[in-house]
């Protein structure tokens, strides 16, 4: 069993799209995340270069367990996206959080859900004008979708997003909710 206290988060940087490269090629990575993106090094660094450089509206995180990396989070407001924010409908004290556990060892063994949870109390709660926070997965992502209840997060609906080749099974967990 992982413990927790060797969870953490640090930003992603530029020198680390060659990791975001390498996981996102994973099969058990490409299946659900950035399916239909192209995953050259080239087109990652196009995506996650104008994030990590502050010029669109998310944070993005590698997670180490102890000094290892071993999974991609990342966090915004909902309605600063809004091809995404004017189709889920909640308010602009809602964050959303995206994830993956890119190193394959470290998948069963309860990662998940323990980081969801850190993640959620040490950043996207830390901010204080923050009281909902959803998550997206397909409605075929079970995996998923039990780490995500492990972690609190309580179905609510499920949406298509324009431009998003499969419907979004929408899962919130409120400020107060967090254990």
């Amino acid at each position: 069993m992982l413990n927790p206290k060797f969870i953490s988060f640090e930003r992603l940087q530029l020198a680390g799209l060659d990791l975001m490269h390498k996981w996102l090629n994973e099969p058990h990575v490409h299946e659900w995340y950035d399916k239909d993106k192209e995953n050259t090094l080239e087109a990652i660094t196009k995506r996650y270069a104008p994030k990590i450089k502050g010029e669109k509206p998310t944070d993005c995180y590698i997670v180490l367990y102890g000094k290892k990396p071993v999974a991609y989070m990342q966090t915004y407001k909902v309605n600063d996206w809004p091809e995404f924010g004017n189709h889920v409908g909640y308010d602009d004290n809602t964050a959303s959080i995206d994830l993956f556990i890119g190193d394959t060892s470290f998948m069963g063994r309860e990662l998940g859900n323990k980081m969801i949870k850190k993640f959620l109390k040490k950043i996207v709660f830390a901010n204080n004008s923050i009281n909902t926070c959803i998550i997206g997965p397909e409605p075929n992502n079970t995996r998923a979708i039990k780490a995500y209840k492990k972690a609190g997060f309580k179905y609510v609906k499920t949406v298509q997003i324009h431009n998003e080749p499969d419907p979004t099974y929408i899962m919130e967990l409120r400020k107060e909710e967090l254990v």
